[in-house]
């Protein structure tokens, strides 16, 4: 018994492999596909794809259009999404990444099942260079805040409550002027005016 699936063509009579068919225009469309990456990524993907062809056999091009329908989305928009959650992958990160798989490292397990394991590498990738980033950020505001506490300032993002668009330098200003006004009450307070009347007080001298 055949294990081809046949049918009679409508126009020539003639048995057509259905299964047959259907891998050729799934590798139409994979063809369709790849058109939209750059030379060198498609390149690596044909080698990444091979990573996946069974002992034996060839890969059908059905299989390698699901796969490549998977990445190629995320690749166009230079990220990787992993349980909901997304992050920055451009080409080159891919590419790279890929080309790791491709040396076929001693620890990966062949054929590969799916895209889980590269999707996993370049979401870790980009999770620590997020993390990475946010440290460095954190580190930066850090700095600043211990900047202009040794200056008896605020930070220039600081705001005072009752004014919140007053800027960092209007907020010097005005202490500035405070420490005057300050300085010229403690001035009044040392120097007294003589009571009204005092020269009448004074001893008459005779002429």
């Amino acid at each position: 018994m055949s294990n081809s699936c046949c049918i009679q063509c409508p126009y020539c009579g003639k048995d057509v492999d259905v299964i047959q068919g259907m891998e050729m225009l799934a590798g139409n469309e994979w063809t369709v596909l790849i058109q939209s990456l750059p030379n060198s990524m498609i390149g690596v993907l044909l080698r990444y794809l091979e990573l996946f062809k069974p002992l034996k056999q060839e890969l059908r091009w059905s299989r390698r259009l699901s796969l490549t329908q998977e990445l190629v989305p995320m690749m166009k928009a230079a990220q990787v999404k992993r349980n909901g959650i997304v992050y920055a992958a451009p080409l080159p990160v891919w590419e790279g990444e890929m080309l790791k798989l491709i040396a076929r490292p001693d620890w990966m397990t062949l054929p590969l099942k799916g895209n889980g394991l590269l999707i996993k590498i370049l979401a870790d990738k980009g999770e620590k260079h997020a993390a990475l980033t946010e440290q460095q950020m954190e580190a930066q505001r850090r700095n600043r805040g211990a900047s202009g506490a040794d200056r008896g300032l605020q930070p220039v993002a600081a705001r005072l409550p009752d004014s919140p668009s007053i800027t960092a330098a209007e907020l010097m200003a005005m202490a500035a002027q405070k420490a005057n006004e300050r300085e010229a009450k403690e001035r009044e307070k040392t120097v007294k005016k003589p009571p009204e009347g005092w020269r009448d007080n004074l001893p008459k001298t005779k002429s």
